[in-house]
Formats: C-alpha cells, sequence, structure tokens
C-alpha cells in the first residue's frame, strides 16, 4: 500500500479503501468498463452525456464530488494550449470538444482510481494480459513516489519546526538534498532486492 503522507498527495489512496457498491466490483470489471467509457468520450459527439453517469457513480462509491472534480481538472492546462491553438485555427467547436473529452476522460479515471486500491488495479492489469514488467514498473513508481513525498514531508516539518523561511535558495537547498536522499535510498533498496536473490527481469 502506497505510504499516505498528507490527504493532498495521497487521497485517491484513502478514497479507495472505502465502502460502496462500486468499491466491491471486480477490479477487472471496473478497467474494462473505464476502457469503454474512454473510447465512448473520445469516439462519440454526444458523450458529453456521460457527465450524468460520471455523477450517479461518483454519487454511488460515495466519492467527495468536488475534490474528485478538481483533481480531474489537470488535464486542463495541458489541453487548454491545443484547444486554443484549434479555437485560432477557426475550428471552435472542435476545440471545446477537446476540454470537455479530456475533462470528462480524466474524471473516469479518478473514479477507476477513487474507488479500487493500486494494488488491486495493477493485479486485476496483470490478469487481463498488461505485461508484467510494465506492471512491476508503475507499481514501484507509485511506492518511491510515496518514499519520497514522505521524505519532502519530514524535511517541510523540520523547516517549519526551525522557522525556516521560503525563498527560491532554500527550497533550491531542499531539493538537493532531497535528490540526495532519495539517490542513496535507491541505491539501498537496490543492493537489498540483490541480497535477496533479484536478478533483473527474466527473459
Amino acid at each position: 500500500m502506497a505510504q499516505r503522507i498528507a490527504p493532498t498527495l495521497f487521497a485517491f489512496d484513502e478514497w479507495s479503501r472505502r465502502k460502496s457498491p462500486i468499491h466491491s466490483l471486480d477490479p477487472r470489471a471496473k478497467i474494462l468498463a473505464c476502457l469503454t467509457l474512454l473510447i465512448a468520450t473520445g469516439t462519440w459527439p454526444l458523450a458529453w452525456t456521460l457527465s450524468v453517469l460520471a455523477l450517479i457513480l461518483i454519487l454511488a462509491a460515495r466519492l467527495p464530488l468536488f475534490p474528485i472534480a478538481a483533481r480531474a481538472a489537470v488535464v486542463l492546462p495541458f489541453t487548454l494550449v491545443f484547444a486554443a491553438f484549434t479555437a485560432w485555427m477557426g475550428d471552435t467547436p472542435r476545440a471545446v470538444a477537446l476540454l470537455w473529452k479530456s475533462y470528462l476522460s480524466a474524471l473516469w479515471v479518478c473514479l477507476l482510481m477513487g474507488c479500487t486500491p493500486l494494488e488491486r488495479l495493477l493485479e486485476a492489469a496483470a490478469r487481463l494480459g498488461v505485461p508484467r514488467l510494465l506492471v512491476d514498473v508503475m507499481h514501484f513508481t507509485w511506492r518511491y513516489i510515496a518514499v519520497i513525498s514522505a521524505q519532502a514531508w519530514r524535511m517541510r516539518t523540520a523547516a517549519l519546526a526551525r522557522g525556516g523561511e521560503k525563498s527560491f535558495q532554500v527550497s533550491a537547498a531542499s531539493l538537493a538534498v532531497l535528490f540526495a536522499s532519495s539517490y542513496a535510498r535507491a541505491e539501498r533498496i537496490h543492493r537489498a532486492m540483490l541480497a535477496r536473490g533479484a536478478a533483473g527481469v527474466s527473459r
């Protein structure tokens, strides 16, 4: 399980462990349903009507509506660049479609992550035929993000306890220390894996 550092960082981990009819469904079925909804959102001109279904599913999963909606909006700054360029080229309807399609697609992914713990998602993905190497990389990446976030959170708490000021110099120095400690931790994890018989990817 990903280490929980702060509610704003790993809210999905907390939400995914709640109890609801959506949470109790087979993760493989939820992955396939999410893929189906993503395809429908990308290809169906009237897919915006599926936003009603998204609202129903979020409420049925007992997930916080506004936090989920806010996290789905993280894709909008990236899509806005392409939408603005498309509108500048004279195709305003396509620009609008880019915005709502990307947002609705992100909402489906947020819903999937919010109602299924990551370890169960990865296990289901492996059973559906996703290459094991890709699943392992995703798992290690998520776990390591948790480790780095834990280190950053401890550094921030220590700095605040010592009356540290917010400045570019302090942030740059903290980032350098975080990188060095993360690299050292990665080295220790690598040696521990080798000591336990890990020999890389089998072919």
